[in-house]
């Protein structure tokens, strides 16, 4: 083969493995599933742009739009409005997590409304009846509120900032403003 050919060859050898790659990484616009990663419409590892229903369980590696279901969990970021029993965002997550128990191990910026809400580090309102956080900027309302660190607000029958060294366990209110 001269030269020419040689390099059509090789960049048609590329294209042809290189193209299922790039295809599996876009996200798809809708996904639907019962028991993922086994049973739904969408592999896990790709993410989801637009509506994502769990009828039991399901899992993708990003979500933005509306994911409602059972159980959803996300491996990665999480932008949009979520809604289920159990709401699992193992990356960021910008939005509002409403569900009985809402949890995000990245960074979360918004409103986290439950029965239990846990961040490792958050920026907005959790509205429920425990509500934690490691980091958290904004307002906890609910029976029991606890964060390592905070810059805002408790309000609520039990109010814990343990990087407080004035009263960090406080009833009914507890602020910290300052670092």
């Amino acid at each position: 083969m001269s030269g020419k050919p040689k390099a059509l060859f090789g960049s048609a050898l590329l294209v042809f493995f290189l193209l299922p790659a790039v295809a599996e990484a876009q996200e798809k616009p809708f996904q639907l599933a019962l028991v993922g990663p086994t049973i739904q419409l969408v592999d896990d590892d790709t993410g989801i742009r637009g509506v994502r229903i769990n009828l039991i369980y399901g899992v993708n590696r990003s979500m933005k739009g509306l994911d409602v279901g059972l159980v959803n969990r996300t491996l990665g970021e999480v932008k949009g409005f979520e809604a289920g029993v159990a709401n699992i965002a193992e990356g960021a997550f910008t939005g509002w997590q409403m569900g009985f128990v809402n949890v995000t191990d990245g960074p979360f910026l918004g409103l986290q409304d439950g029965f239990v809400n846990i961040t490792d580090m958050g920026e907005g309102v959790q509205w429920g009846a425990v509500n934690s956080s490691q980091r958290f900027s904004g307002l906890q309302f609910g029976l029991v509120n606890f964060a390592e660190d905070m810059y805002g607000m408790q309000i609520g029958l039990v109010n814990i900032i343990r990087s407080k060294d004035r009263w960090p366990i406080l009833p009914l209110v507890n602020w910290k403003f300052d670092d």
